[in-house]
């Protein structure tokens, strides 16, 4: 009976030491980490439940401000990849991998388009000098915000699935798949921007706000006034600039003001007031809120609800 018991119990006992080693329990899914919102929803629309993607950012918060913490370096370092756009923001993250780069596996948006330098156009808030520069003193020259373009949007997302098929080819159709379809999204919202604006009557959009859309204007030939550069730390604008946003508005007849995703409305709420326009949002993908985080809403829906909006401050 105890021989009986002893052989049954090996048994069981080999037959999980055959099911630990096995090479297919062994593998892993790819652990990714992404900086914020828009590399986070790039990396989940083409791994979807082949990897384990993190975003440092919180849901709700605001880009900007993000200090990584020790916890969030731990985790960038067991990464399989790690996923961020660089430029001003994310300037940590080049002093961090000075000491990582041999060790890791690393993917930067700015990296992968044409950049374009960062201007400050008529009537926007002068920024301190001091704000943009580096160590040695050099200012930041190019503008970070790459993604806010969907004609960018297609490159980045072709790389960055190149990127994850080297890492794991054995799910090489499946991601690949995945991207294309995402792409196919993203070329259908440049259509549709390109046909909004090129029968537009007015080629003129009014930020009562940072303006992070560089690429998005140049690319579909809008001009634009606004409160702030896209990274500003400016919190407060002067007299003058907002005169010179109502003046503008009263010249342009401009039916909207737009203010960007979680922001304030207080500087859009009153050049509107002065002109008998309305505040629209006009979002850049930055971050999404909790409520839109649970309703898995992706880069390609935030802009879709731009649509409507872009069309109304168009005509």
């Amino acid at each position: 009976m105890f021989f009986n018991k002893f052989k049954s119990v090996l048994a069981i006992t080999s037959g999980l030491m055959i099911l630990t080693w096995s090479p297919e329990v062994l593998s892993k899914e790819l652990n990714i980490i992404a900086t914020n919102f828009p590399q986070y929803d790039f990396v989940k629309n083409i791994t979807k439940d082949k990897a384990n993607v993190s975003m440092l950012l919180k849901i709700g918060a605001e880009a900007h401000s993000y200090e990584p913490t020790p916890k969030d370096l731990i985790a960038i370092e067991k990464s399989d990849l790690f996923v961020f756009n660089g430029g001003e923001n994310d300037e940590w993250i080049e002093n961090f991998l000075k000491d990582h780069l041999d060790k890791l596996n690393t993917f930067a948006f700015t990296k992968e388009v044409a950049l374009r330098d960062e201007e400050e156009v008529e009537g926007m808030q002068p920024e301190d000098e001091e704000e943009h520069e580096h160590e040695d003193g050099e200012e930041h020259e190019f503008d970070e915000h790459v993604w806010t373009s969907p004609k960018n949007d297609v490159v980045i997302l072709n790389k960055l699935c190149q990127a994850i098929v080297k890492l794991d080819p054995e799910n090489k159709d499946f991601y690949e798949k995945n991207a294309a379809e995402y792409i196919s999204r993203f070329n259908g919202l440049d259509k549709k921007y390109s046909e909004i604006i090129s029968g537009a009557k007015n080629k003129t959009l009014i930020f009562g706000d940072r303006f992070p859309l560089l690429y998005f204007v140049k690319d579909y030939g809008l001009n634009y006034y606004a409160a702030f550069k896209g990274c500003s730390n400016e919190t407060e604008v002067s007299a003058s600039t907002i005169k010179f946003l109502i003046d503008k508005a009263e010249q342009l007849k401009s039916p909207v003001i737009f203010k960007i995703e979680l922001s304030s409305d207080n500087i859009a709420s009153t050049i509107a007031e002065s002109v008998g326009a309305k505040v629209m949002t006009f979002n850049t993908g930055h971050n999404i809120t909790v409520e839109e985080f649970k309703a898995k809403r992706t880069m390609a829906d935030l802009f879709n609800d731009n649509l409507p909006a872009l069309k109304a401050a168009l005509n």
